[in-house]
């Protein structure tokens, strides 16, 4: 989880680090509004880091107050892989 504090309103981008060790945001699709009191925003992304021994991954990343918070995992070798576990989860 990166430090970014109150950003429960902010919007995931293209090369917002995400997770641990911090990969970098290569496509996203958002899956929830925030609803104030309730819940926060979450996306469907995938993310690399090519230091890693599985460089890309799919997360649900979810904007909590005290940073983006990166769950659920989808560890990859491949582009295509990262791609087949994003759509599976709803990316567009």
């Amino acid at each position: 989880m990166t430090n970014n504090t109150l950003n429960e309103y902010n919007e995931l981008r293209i090369g917002d680090k995400v997770g641990t060790p911090g990969r970098m945001v290569i496509a996203y699709t958002k899956r929830g509004e925030r609803i104030v009191g309730d819940s926060y925003a979450t996306w469907v992304a995938i993310c690399v880091d090519d230091t890693e021994y599985h460089p890309y991954v799919v997360w649900t990343v979810i904007a909590r107050p005290e940073g983006w918070c990166a769950e659920g995992g989808d560890y990859c070798f491949t582009l295509d892989d990262a791609l087949v576990a994003y759509k599976a989860r709803g990316g567009e």
